[in-house]
């Protein structure tokens, strides 16, 4: 019996050579599917290769009786439910390689459009207006340009920049100054970026710690003659504070290829001669679709013909039967890494995992990669994945090492996670999987029980009446409800640890505020996942 593969976008031919190739499938390439027609033709797929048209919903996954894997021919996965697709054990794979350079070639090409108002001048042209003055430009050689985010798509930007004789500046969480400095970018912080750069391009997934980004604040430590370029995710950049800032002369201009809503509606970006506009085309090139659809393909073989899972955003590499076993530890431990992701000040430097109990006599190899996606998956997103992330990790100077405890305490296996941050802060979690349940037990020898999901605020204080009452308070007075506190303490007036889960989130001004009251040492918001 031939396997299924069910394409519902469109598709480059030379993908679909490479699976016709294959005698044990059958390829049925049908791009345009409505939802409905999807979950008809999707019922006896054993895999689904989409790009960014197609939604698979948790409706479509649930009506698929034998799919095994989504392939995305591109880096994003927004539009695949990953959460639906882990639970039925659909494995979910991108194809991260194929669009960088030319994501990284128009990012270039808005900033020579902002710099020289070529837009601007082609439609005046063809209204036959001659404004020669109107649109005298600047030149790119000598002006600094700071790149945010320099994985694939930033370095290649970099690198085409320096070319042009620009000073490169950039920033990027994970990237020590002295790795940023070996791709020929100057390391700068944030502040100094605001201040100096006269075109500033990110190129950052789109999470909790980058939304709004560049806002109303940021905007006015810049320079008058600054340029902005957003060819990464909408809403990065505050599209209304952007757009008020370029109409009233505070901004030089700005470029958009993607956008808070897509296709945007009402956007606040038409009326403003100065800022260019494109229809997230940062793949949409020839070659990209060409070298997407190759790696895509060979993917899926790999995967039916070997066994092999490459580039998957939602399981590590292994077969299916470890996998159905090992399923609960693996989320534990992505969620246990994604947890210090957020209490981490400053980038990690360290990793020191310990694998007791009975899970020491196993392969546990697979759960450092979970660890270690989950710890950078909140700040590069699209760009992690089970299989990359320990080369990530490494190449961010992320020192890795295991631990095996082979006698079973008496909590049974027990995987603790340790982490030691730039600054020299450390931290310690612990967690355990009871059936299918996971849980975390102690924070930096806390002990406490919770499920590691949603928003979660961590909260150090002195042990002094009042304390409880306080957080309430302030939590109460935002509209913040509380779902759930959990105390721990060392002994009697020593410090205090409280967590409390959140419905929803918690603003940013809030936390500032609990922060400045006189019993709080610390307070930091971490979001996992549902």
């Amino acid at each position: 019996m031939k396997r299924k593969i069910l394409i519902s976008d469109s598709f480059s031919r030379e993908g679909i050579e490479i699976l016709e190739r294959q005698s044990g499938f059958e390829v049925v390439y049908t791009p345009g599917l409505s939802e409905d027609q999807l979950c008809e033709a999707i019922r006896d797929a054993d895999a689904l290769i989409i790009r960014s048209a197609s939604r698979v919903t948790a409706r479509v996954l649930a009506a698929a009786e034998n799919l095994a894997l989504v392939a995305r021919a591109g880096v994003g996965t927004d539009n695949i439910d990953k959460k639906a697709a882990t639970e039925r054990g659909v494995i979910v794979m991108n194809a991260p390689s194929g669009n960088s350079v030319s994501t990284a070639e128009l990012a270039l090409a808005h900033i020579f459009a902002l710099a020289r108002h070529i837009p601007q001048a082609n439609a005046s042209m063809k209204a036959g207006i001659w404004e020669k003055k109107k649109y005298n430009g600047v030149q790119l050689a000598g002006k600094t340009i700071a790149i945010i985010g320099l994985g694939r798509i930033g370095s290649n930007l970099a690198r085409r920049c320096r070319a042009c004789d620009m000073r490169v500046i950039g920033s990027d969480p994970f990237l020590s100054d002295e790795q940023i400095a070996m791709i020929g970018v100057e390391p700068a912080d944030l502040e100094t970026i605001w201040k100096t750069a006269d075109v500033i391009s990110v190129h950052v997934p789109l999470t909790d710690k980058t939304r709004g980004l560049i806002a109303e604040r940021e905007i006015g430590m810049m320079k008058p003659t600054t340029m902005l370029v957003n060819c990464a995710r909408g809403g990065i950049m505050d599209e209304a504070a952007v757009a008020a800032a370029v109409s009233s002369g505070r901004l030089a201009g700005a470029a958009f290829d993607v956008f808070t809503e897509e296709p945007p509606k009402d956007s606040p970006f038409v009326p403003v001669e100065n800022i260019v506009m494109t229809p997230h085309l940062g793949a949409s090139t020839e070659e990209a679709q060409v070298e997407v659809a190759i790696e895509t393909a060979q993917e899926i073989v790999d995967y039916f013909t070997n066994g092999m899972i490459r580039n998957s955003v939602n399981m590590p590499a292994m077969d299916a039967a470890t996998l159905a076993v090992m399923q609960p530890w693996i989320r534990l431990c992505e969620r246990m890494g994604c947890f210090m992701a957020g209490l981490a000040s400053g980038g990690v430097t360290g990793v020191v995992l310990t694998y007791a109990g009975d899970l020491a006599e196993k392969q546990v190899w697979f759960l450092t990669q979970s660890v270690l996606k989950g710890l950078l998956d909140p700040v590069l997103s699209n760009e992690v994945n089970f299989v990359n992330a320990p080369v990530m990790a490494r190449e961010r100077g992320i020192q890795i090492s295991e631990r095996r405890e082979a006698i079973a305490n008496e909590s049974g296996n027990v995987i603790s996670l340790q982490i030691t941050c730039a600054g020299g802060e450390t931290h310690e979690l612990r967690g355990t999987v009871s059936g299918n349940d996971i849980r975390c037990t102690s924070l930096d020898g806390f002990a406490f029980v919770l499920e590691p999901e949603g928003t979660i605020l961590v909260v150090h204080n002195r042990d002094v009446p009042g304390v409880v009452g306080l957080l309430g308070t302030r939590l109460g007075n935002a509209g913040v409800n509380i779902a759930s506190m959990r105390l721990g303490r060392r002994s009697k007036g020593s410090e205090v640890l409280t967590i409390l889960s959140i419905d929803g989130g918690v603003p940013p001004a809030v936390v500032e505020e609990i922060r400045s009251e006189g019993p709080i040492v610390d307070a930091r918001v971490i979001v996992l996942p549902q």
